[in-house]
């Protein structure tokens, strides 16, 4: 397990002059922008091979559902051993399916069975050796710039939302094998960044507290399955993480219910597909806006109210689309809807992950996003038989959404991430 180098990092110093913080985020960058080109041309290379729209979806399903469910698998393998190593072999194999699915399309000998399988053995992949990436960095950012982290991390998510489709598109355009080549040299560069990060070393064993000394050292005797199920004990027996799972379980069906349910009702209606690709360049221009303000808001409002003032806004932003589906309101409900959820992540994201032990870094990361990410990985399935059911329709899918939006709302104000402070306070609360 890696112990982490913190003790090396003044507090008040630039994240960006830490040369282990800016060898991570490069390393971590190039692995999420290969994961965003990825899903874009998976569901095209999907249908053109199979000719089935409905095979086309289900890759994607599958790709997003096994990655999700061995998240938690891969949060105990990211505890148990060297994360460095972990980032480095996430980057190699990355490499060489990329290498492998780049000749098999030049080639014309891919199929819908072999494309199928590649697709898996990368959502095995994420799954299992992702969670690492995130368990480092808190290894090398103190607690009091986690919340910055996580702003930063906001805003580079923003900008491959921005980019990933379009880039994707254009690589697709010009062949449909160039998005896995670039997809290739983007793992070398995680691979290589990831090689550069420090090393585990006996001054920093000596660095981390007694007490994370004590579970490290008892990590390494305790079976593999110990390890899974205390990670998920431990995440769920801790009151305000389990409210957040609640609240962002809900939150994420209406998020995906919203956006899925709009791009398929476009499509059916014959909306030009540029215009429906302008709905998520419209929200990840106002994500990144949102980022960007992410640090000055999460230093200013608790986090608690943050978090309240942002389900306030989504529920309220998503009402009109009860009773209006114009392109111009889906635009404007789409983009004031998704201003405040980077400083919202930003700021419970980072209490969270800031104040777990760092020898429970990968599990508890993982157990979070399994919980929260499986339910809405499912939606899509759910709003898709809503919008071609005639009695029910775009209508009703938003009748879904709200109501998600306002139980979440109710969530947030009633459970115990209200009480969460402003990150210079956060050493003083517990989880």
């Amino acid at each position: 397990m890696n112990t982490g180098t913190r003790s090396s990092v003044h507090p008040g110093s630039s994240l960006w002059r830490i040369a282990a913080y800016r060898n991570w985020f490069l390393s971590d960058t190039s692995d999420v922008f290969a994961v965003s080109l990825r899903t874009f041309v998976v569901p095209l290379i999907g249908l053109a091979l199979s000719h089935s729209t409905f095979i086309a979806g289900l890759l994607v399903t599958l790709e997003s559902v096994i990655g999700l469910v061995l998240m938690s698998v891969g949060g105990v393998i990211a505890d148990r051993h060297d994360r460095r190593r972990l980032m480095v072999l996430l980057g190699l194999i990355g490499l060489l399916l990329s290498l492998t699915a780049t000749g098999l399309l030049a080639a014309g000998m891919m199929n819908t069975v072999t494309f199928a399988l590649i697709v898996i053995i990368f959502a095995v992949m994420n799954g299992m050796l992702g969670p690492s990436n995130d368990a480092m960095l808190k290894s090398i950012v103190p607690v009091e710039r986690f919340a910055k982290a996580q702003a930063i991390r906001e805003a580079r998510e923003s900008c491959v939302e921005l980019s990933g489709g379009a880039v994707g598109g254009l690589l697709y355009h010009l062949s449909v094998w160039f998005p896995f080549l670039v997809s290739a040299a983007l793992y070398l560069v995680a691979a290589v960044t990831a090689m550069a990060l420090p090393k585990p070393s006996a001054k920093a064993q000596d660095d981390v507290s007694d007490e994370s000394s004590s579970h490290a050292k008892a990590g390494q005797d305790e079976g593999f399955l110990a390890q899974f199920v205390e990670g998920w004990r431990w995440t769920l027996t801790r009151r305000t993480i389990l409210a957040a799972i609640v609240q962002g379980t809900v939150i994420n069906i209406a998020c995906y219910g919203s956006i899925v349910g709009v791009q398929i009702m476009l499509a059916a209606r014959g909306t030009d597909p540029v215009l429906i690709g302008l709905v998520s360049t419209a929200t990840g221009v106002a994500a990144l806006i949102g980022s960007l303000a992410a640090g000055w808001l999460v230093d200013h409002i608790p986090t608690g109210k943050l978090i309240i003032l942002t389900f306030a806004v989504f529920s309220v932003a998503m009402i009109p689309l009860l009773f209006a589906d114009s392109y111009g309101a889906i635009v404007a409900c789409m983009v004031v809807a998704s201003l405040l959820f980077p400083s919202m992540n930003a700021g419970e994201l980072g209490f969270i992950y800031g104040r777990t032990p760092d020898h429970m870094q990968g599990r508890v990361s993982t157990v979070f996003e399994t919980t929260v990410g499986v339910p809405g990985a499912m939606t899509p399935a759910l709003v898709g038989w809503m919008l071609q059911t005639h009695w029910l329709g775009f209508r009703a899918v938003m009748v879904l959404v709200v109501t998600c939006a306002f139980i979440g709302l109710v969530l947030a104000c009633f459970t115990s991430t209200r009480n969460i402070p402003l990150p210079a306070q956060w050493e003083q609360v517990e989880l």
